[in-house]
């Protein structure tokens, strides 16, 4: 490659304006994509370029991108077009994903994609080889990991992320506030700079496949709640619930969580 890596950026949100920044960091040559020019203007600091462009629009997408090269990584990190029903997934992860392909034909594709496709809700351990699908959210999310798939690209499956900003359940554990959903149920988090350095070190290496992008430990919700409060939890009363996501694919490429779980991020003060 005769010239610095070309990454387009596609959604530069809480993920992927940190993930546009790694790459930028690394060297790269950076563009970032955004829906509107309002999230255009809050990032006009950033020391690489970022465009106003409805990816849903192949007609304002060529007009956007009409004297764009071809990408050497494009990370699809899109989300939020209207709504969390199905037909609101469809346009803002298969349609969206789709024209990006279709019109700015990349050499290499990341797709942000979510453990929520796995609908196991037992308390057991599952890893990229285990069953998906089975609601209709998920469903659309397994079309658009198909499409980046067929190209040759990867698929990121990023847990729960939380960081700077993004605090909720650590918030309401420290307060002893109730947290949503079983108390002793799985929970699969991430830091928001661990599922970015994810996706920037599975585009940067072109590695193909799909990923599961959590941390080290899959705790039950009481367990961290009362970690976080400096507490041991009561044994559950009830039967495991949730799923145990497994990142040991995502580790054997090289990859690494700077925060193994959410204590550890606490205690570096990263959240």
């Amino acid at each position: 490659m005769n010239h610095s890596p070309r990454i387009l950026l596609a959604g530069c949100g809480y993920t992927g304006e940190r993930c546009a920044d790694f790459f930028f960091s690394a060297g790269c040559e950076v563009t970032g994509l955004v829906s509107s020019p309002e999230s255009a203007g809050r990032l006009s600091a950033k020391p690489y370029e970022v465009v106003a462009a409805d990816a849903a629009d192949k007609d304002d997408l060529r007009r956007k991108f009409s004297d764009y090269a071809a990408p050497d990584v494009l990370v699809h990190c899109l989300s939020g077009h209207g709504g969390r029903d199905a037909a609101a997934y469809r346009i803002t992860y298969v349609e969206t994903l789709r024209n990006l392909l279709e019109i700015l034909r990349p050499k290499f594709c990341v797709f942000t994609g979510s453990t929520s496709v796995y609908p196991q809700n037992d308390g057991s351990i599952v890893n990229e080889e285990s069953p998906t699908g089975g609601t209709p959210t998920g469903d659309v999310l397994l079309q658009a990991e198909r499409l980046s798939l067929d190209e040759g690209g990867a698929v990121v499956r990023l847990g729960g992320i939380y960081g700077p900003g993004r605090t909720r359940f650590i918030e309401a554990a420290r307060t002893g506030q109730p947290t949503p959903g079983d108390p002793g149920g799985f929970v699969n988090f991430i830091h928001r700079d661990d599922a970015a350095a994810a996706l920037t070190h599975i585009g940067q290496g072109a590695i193909p496949g799909v990923y599961n992008a959590v941390d080290n430990q899959q705790a039950r919700r009481a367990e961290l709640a009362a970690a976080l409060r400096g507490e041991t939890a009561a044994a559950p009363e009830s039967g495991a619930t949730g799923k145990r996501v497994a990142n040991a694919k995502l580790r054997s490429t090289g990859w690494s969580p700077r925060y193994p779980n959410v204590m550890a991020a606490v205690r570096a003060g990263a959240v």
